[in-house]
């Protein structure tokens, strides 16, 4: 039996769902256990206290990337890997570029959330880095429908959600320009045609405006 641990509107916890939608894996969605990442009943289970963790009979893997390439390994198929060797190094590579360059501005942004915190200085200056990463990442990014190739993979799985996160939450809530332009806010609109993609989507989106009306 295959349980996550996950909240909606995690860009970690949709790349997962994506995942698991494309596999046809039939998966419990939960919240962390006790109702807290710290609570000591989720400590138990992941002593890391973060979200996605999967439970798969038993065996507990965290972290949305090992998550994926875990279930990849464990239901290969339909692969959501590239065959050729050249493109699967760059899905993850992309895959890579989102956790390591994305997500650390996009957290620095989270805690500018609160009005009475921002620095709007800082605020453009990230938003300036956001800008300059995904200038780099054109570079690998085939599009317009999929990262690389004509098919889902990994790298649309990490991408998709930290793309919503750029031009859906961040943008609104700062009210400033979406740093996704060109040919990147062509694919990300596009990935959204593929059906586990946009389900996702609908699920973060749904997710943040029932976080905004509180």
């Amino acid at each position: 039996m295959l349980k996550l641990y996950q909240a909606d509107l995690s860009p970690y916890a949709a790349r997962v769902r994506i995942l698991a939608a494309a596999k046809g894996l039939k998966i419990e969605f939960l919240p962390p256990a006790g109702g807290s990442l710290k609570s000591a009943e989720f400590l138990a289970i992941n002593p890391l206290g973060r979200i996605p963790c999967l439970d798969h009979d038993g065996a507990i893997i965290p972290e949305s990337e090992t998550i994926c390439e875990y279930l990849e390994d464990a239901f290969p198929t339909p692969t959501l890997r590239p065959i050729d060797p050249e493109a699967r190094a760059r899905a993850r590579l992309l895959s890579r570029m989102g956790d390591v360059y994305l997500a650390p501005l996009f957290q620095q942004l989270l805690v500018q959330v609160d009005p009475k915190m921002r620095n709007a200085a800082h605020i453009r200056s990230t938003f300036d880095d956001l800008e300059a990463v995904l200038g780099t990442m054109t570079n690998y990014v085939e599009g317009p429908d999929y990262a690389v190739g004509e098919r889902l993979s990994l790298a649309d799985c990490a991408l998709a959600p930290f793309f919503f996160f750029i031009d859906i939450f961040l943008a609104r809530t700062f009210d400033l320009p979406s740093p996704l332009r060109g040919s990147m806010k062509l694919y990300y609109d596009n990935t959204q045609k593929d059906p586990h993609i946009a389900r996702a989507i609908r699920e973060m989106n749904a997710a943040l405006n029932s976080r905004l009306a509180r």
